[in-house]
């Protein structure tokens, strides 16, 4: 059998679809007069968005220039453009073409949409250019802030409600599971593991439904999580990613902690979390990387009882106005809902951008993951395993991952296509595979 690992997937930051925005420049505009150009700009939206949701970036730059050769001036076309390039790690391009959009007059600038800085952001972040990173990722937050800091907010009583360390039951840490993927499910089991270390004061709870393993859902609980099953009714219009949330709507927590299940606790959180008890301020949020530019990132914040509005009510109108909902909607709901109040009283952590009062993280114990990548917020997944299988297409091949003493770390299936086979998988599981102290055996 031939198992190989293999670079990790792509996990865009935030939301670009290319759009035929109207403008008052002619030039960003398809000639009223030559309707066949509008078909084929139309016509190349249309295969740039079917080539982002695959992830095929190469064929999305192709739709991008076929798009610009129509439209040279438009800017959100330059915006997706460059978020193709830098995809695709062509950096220094990509940077040119944010940087043009950066310099172009503010009407037009405006054209690109209002995710192109955190983009500009990002490609100076990769090229290692750190204070032009501090720069733009600010300069987004700010223009961001400024749009949405005046919505409705909740009134906040002068201090937060003392934190009660001998009762964990009321201090949760809150991760949403579903499905089948091991990306989640195995880094979701090692969070309540290292949770009773990390966090002796705080308890995990997971918000799931019958999409999770049966076994993975036993796991849990032996670990100690509490579980919130979400199958069926239960959802009652809630989209997954913002299952975790409801857990602000519960009366017997008091302090609470909204967290990614692909990402790990780890000693630098712990040291954050902790002088955020001390503090008097409401709510805790931390960016710990150059891609950390939206307002509120969904994994990396926390609050207290009273300091929110009932949030149920509130998710079920916003959900249900979307006609679009993606992989980001619980950070657009946090950015549009949950700023405005949350601003007002926020202790952030943050070595990178200065934004909004932040302080540095607090001295902490050696992170326990040896990863050259690891930072608060990390997708724990950067890895996987593959392999050959005798299944048809379309069948799925059981598998499993056994330690070097023979026991069974944990067992899932895997789509099976062109006779292969592919699942992401933590490193703390990747590199004893690849190091030979694991193995990976099929099942039927």
């Amino acid at each position: 059998m031939n198992i190989h690992a293999y670079p990790p997937a792509d996990r865009p930051f935030l939301r670009y679809v290319m759009s035929n925005r109207k403008s008052g420049d002619a030039r960003t505009r398809p000639n009223k007069h030559q309707p066949s150009q509008a078909k084929q700009f139309e016509q190349l939206a249309r295969n740039f968005k079917t080539a982002m949701a695959q992830r095929d970036y190469s064929a999305a730059c192709t739709a991008a220039q076929g798009a610009l050769r129509i439209m040279p001036q438009h800017m959100g076309v330059i915006a997706d453009y460059a978020l193709c390039l830098m995809r695709q790690q062509h950096y220094t391009q990509a940077h040119a073409l944010y940087m043009r959009i950066y310099n172009a007059p503010a009407a037009l600038q405006a054209q690109a949409g209002q995710t192109w800085l955190d983009g500009l952001a990002e490609v100076c972040g990769w090229l290692g250019l750190r204070e032009d990173t501090q720069r733009y990722g600010k300069q987004s937050m700010e223009r961001s802030s400024a749009r949405h800091s005046h919505g409705p907010n909740h009134p906040l009583a002068n201090s937060p409600p003392a934190f009660q360390p001998d009762q964990p039951q009321r201090n949760i840490i809150a991760f949403t599971l579903f499905g089948d993927s091991p990306r989640y499910c195995e880094s979701a089991v090692a969070n309540v593991q290292v949770a009773k270390e990390l966090f002796p004061h705080w308890r995990c709870r997971i918000y799931l439904d019958g999409s999770v393993p049966l076994s993975v859902h036993q796991r849990l609980q032996e670990a100690g999580a509490q579980i919130i099953d979400m199958s069926g009714a239960a959802q009652d219009g809630i989209h997954p990613l913002m299952w975790r949330f409801l857990v602000v709507d519960d009366p017997e927590v008091d302090r609470y902690l909204i967290r990614d299940a692909d990402s790990l606790l780890s000693e630098r959180e712990q040291a954050a979390v902790a002088q955020w008890v001390a503090s008097d301020y409401w709510f805790h949020h931390m960016r710990d990387y150059f891609t950390h530019t939206e307002l509120i990132l969904a994994g990396l914040w926390g609050g207290c009882r009273g300091g929110l509005m009932t949030l149920k009510p509130l998710m079920q109108a916003w959900l249900a106005r979307q006609t679009d909902v993606t992989r980001f909607a619980d950070q657009i709901f946090l950015r549009e809902i949950v700023w405005p109040t949350l601003h007002r009283s926020v202790l952030s952590h943050d070595d990178w951008f200065d934004f909004h009062g932040a302080v540095p993280f607090p001295a902490h114990e050696a992170i326990r993951w040896r990863t050259q990548s690891f930072h608060v917020g990390s997708n724990a997944s950067f890895q996987g395993i593959k392999g050959s299988s005798a299944k048809s297409d379309g069948e799925r091949q059981g598998w499993r991952v056994v330690d070097q003493h023979g026991v069974q770390r944990c067992t899932y299936s895997a789509l099976v296509k062109g006779g292969r086979w592919v699942a992401d998988l933590p490193f703390f599981i990747v590199e004893p595979i690849a190091n030979g102290q694991w193995r990976v055996e099929l099942m039927g």
